[in-house]
């Protein structure tokens, strides 16, 4: 019975862990369409490349944090280890 009950929390978590990749992706092309709007609004290249840059290193992150945090949610949770009372 317990896997039925899993298998709608599996599909809601893959939609969710789907959604967020999107989000992800959206949000780097949206870095990458705002740092061609200020190139050719005549912002120095350099300074826009370098703003890109961090923000694309924070994207990162965040990705990977988020990636992490749902390796967790798929990992069986085990028992905590008792200690045995004959020792």
């Amino acid at each position: 019975m317990s896997i039925q009950k899993n298998q709608p929390q599996k599909a809601t978590q893959k939609f969710v862990g789907r959604s967020i990749a999107i989000a992800f992706i959206l949000q780097a092309v949206i870095i990458g369409v705002k740092g061609n709007l200020d190139v050719v609004s005549g912002k120095p290249a350099l300074d826009v490349i370098q703003g890109m840059i961090f923000q694309g290193i924070e994207l990162i992150v965040k990705a990977n944090r988020s990636r992490k945090s749902f390796e967790e949610i798929d990992r069986p949770s085990q028992p905590p280890i008792t200690p045995n009372p004959d020792n």
